[in-house]
């Protein structure tokens, strides 16, 4: 499970410091999952940005460690630059280092994104009374390229991060909807949904939201075909 980290940085402000990475998955012949290195570069930007978002940062910067060639370099910051055209934002400082040392038999990705926020006093107060859904479907390996139109989209994230009804948001990674759910609420309650809630869910093709219940026909229209209600068990 990824956790953004918020640093201090000045008396109102804070750095926002989050992370991802891919093994394996790439254009050589030993990869597990074949995929061209843009896309990958493009999910493991998407991934750490949408974590930074998530929690109020604005993205400043990113580090990029390549472990794969020195070609791949440019295609991986192809995928940065979709990411942030999706985003209608301005592109990065982008720093790293490439691996052109020692060849390596399959690809490896790591991406740091560096953001700032400021501190906020005050929160979305949660009452307990909270809905919670899904956006997006839980997808891994191979699926993430045959079934992208399931995956929610950035706009889309980005859109409910701002949105003022919608009280805190949570990528979904590799542990799953479940896990991902019964840390962000501390609770230990079973969950009921049309998606699997313990399958994978790769780069975060999907993510959480809390909501007043009260706004759930708001929620269900704006996310519209990539809404899953989620209920927890009493």
């Amino acid at each position: 499970m990824r956790h953004p980290v918020t640093v201090p940085f000045t008396a109102d402000g804070e750095l926002v410091i989050t992370a991802d990475n891919s093994g394996a998955i790439g254009e050589k012949s030993q990869d597990a999952v074949n995929a061209p290195n843009q896309v990958v570069g493009y999910y493991a930007c998407r991934v750490a940005i949408m974590e930074c978002l998530a929690v109020g940062g604005e993205p400043q910067t990113v580090v990029m460690h390549n472990f794969t060639n020195d070609e791949a370099w440019h295609d991986y910051k192809s995928g940065l630059d979709q990411v942030m055209e999706e985003l209608k934002m301005n592109t990065i400082p982008l720093t790293g280092s490439t691996e052109s040392n020692v060849s390596s038999l399959q690809s490896g990705l790591g991406i740091t994104v560096i953001g700032t926020k400021t501190k906020q006093e005050d929160q979305k107060q949660w009452t307990g009374e909270e809905a919670y859904a899904v956006i997006g479907t839980p997808l891994l390996g191979e699926e993430v390229i045959h079934q992208h139109e399931e995956i929610a989209p950035l706009w889309l994230f980005q859109h409910l991060c701002q949105l003022e009804e919608v009280k805190a948001v949570s990528t979904v990674g590799s542990k799953g909807i479940g896990s991902t759910w019964r840390e962000w609420t501390t609770s230990e309650n079973k969950l009921t949904c049309e998606l699997d809630v313990e399958k994978s869910a790769g780069p975060a093709t999907c993510f959480l939201i809390a909501f007043d219940q009260t706004n759930t026909e708001k929620i269900k229209k704006i996310a519209g075909s990539y809404f899953h209600a989620l209920v927890p068990g009493r």
